[in-house]
């Protein structure tokens, strides 16, 4: 697998906590990068830089879209807890081939704060001006949490590895309501890319129904997968081989789709999802369908899109793509397309129907 992966770490962390994952990738031939967070690259005893409590989401992101543009590829990220937030962010820049997001973060809009997490973090929350300090976790909080499903002995040697966070960043993630920069606020529009999103059922972090949120803000474009017995800590509890494999095995599926069809995947990112006014019309009618609508998928093969009204299959039908509708330049702006119409499906409890057409030949 001739692919490229940046691995994202969450708070407290480093690129060491993907040391399994890191590992498992490379023996399936994917080249693996694990960059580190700005000032997280620090001995675990020593005194935090001050500047790393007012580092913000956005800090983060910048630094990692920096990173990521002195690749040679597009890459596929692998995010974990706030990590998997910014590789949110990352992808909504159209930085990514492929999400897989472990046990994320929430975004803007999204309540996180359930009582667990609390819990998991109060002595931050207590400490007055924790939004513009670093801090970490005390070891009973980051046992309950973070380490909740490891044995004692790997919980005192993995928390002796934890650093300062900044404490921004979690303002950012637990406050976004008041936070005025919305920071962790992404659009769902901007991402095109195939996400799989796990959770575990037993995490205190980022609990499964938090994480079930995220996956339905993603709805047209996530799988979402759910892990009985396990934490927060996905990449390196025991069991974590399972969940790798997993991640593998779709990642596999999602980029050889893309390899098979890659006109296909050009024109999906380019059109996924973009709300248009779509002039389409009924061959031997004078009067366009006009509607506003969302493209479902759209290829050089065809496209599927909703209509007001049913369009019978067989019927043949005019779709013009209009360039400056979409804002994009590319080989279908400004085309009248004719297809015909193969299928069609009312919308539940709505007057609107999906429907699919094959495009026969091009019309400039």
């Amino acid at each position: 697998m001739n692919e490229t992966i940046v691995m994202i770490h969450g708070m407290w962390c480093g690129g060491w906590c993907w040391d399994n994952y890191k590992a498992y990738f490379e023996s399936k031939g994917y080249r693996c990068h694990t960059p580190v967070l700005r000032y997280h690259d620090m001995n675990p005893g020593d005194d935090p830089d001050p500047r790393l409590g007012t580092v913000g989401l956005t800090d983060y992101a910048d630094d990692l879209e920096k990173y990521i543009n002195t690749l040679d590829t597009l890459p596929i990220i692998i995010g974990h807890s706030m990590g998997g937030l910014l590789a949110q962010i990352l992808a909504s820049r159209n930085l990514a081939k492929a999400l897989v997001l472990l046990t994320p973060a929430a975004p803007h809009g999204i309540l996180s704060l359930t009582p667990s997490v609390v819990k998991s973090v109060w002595s931050l929350l207590t400490t007055w001006g924790f939004w513009k300090k670093p801090g970490r976790q005390t070891f009973k909080e980051a046992a309950y949490s973070t380490m909740g499903l490891l044995p004692l002995e790997k919980k005192i040697a993995l928390k002796d590895k934890f650093v300062y966070e900044s404490g921004r960043a979690s303002f950012e993630i637990g406050f976004w309501y008041i936070d005025p920069a919305e920071a962790s606020k992404v659009n769902e529009s901007d991402i095109a890319c195939p996400v799989l999103i796990v959770a575990g059922t037993e995490d205190k972090l980022t609990p499964a129904p938090v994480v079930k949120k995220i996956a339905h803000k993603y709805k047209e474009v996530a799988v979402y997968k759910e892990f009985s017995n396990h934490g927060h800590w996905l990449h390196g509890e025991p069991g974590w081989e399972k969940i790798a494999e997993f991640s593998s095995e779709w990642l596999q599926t999602v980029i050889e789709a893309k390899r098979r069809d890659p006109v296909a995947e050009f024109e999906q990112r380019k059109y996924l999802r973009i709300p248009y006014h779509a002039p389409i019309t009924l061959t031997g009618s004078e009067l366009p369908l006009n509607h506003q609508g969302k493209v479902q998928n759209c290829s050089m093969q065809g496209i599927q899109f909703q209509a007001d009204i049913a369009i019978q299959p067989g019927s043949n039908i005019y779709v013009k793509l209009l360039e400056d509708a979409f804002g994009v330049a590319g080989p279908m702006g400004n085309d009248d397309r004719s297809a015909e119409v193969k299928w069609y499906q009312q919308c539940s409890d709505t007057p609107q129907y999906n429907i699919g057409a094959q495009f026969a030949d091009v019309h400039t």
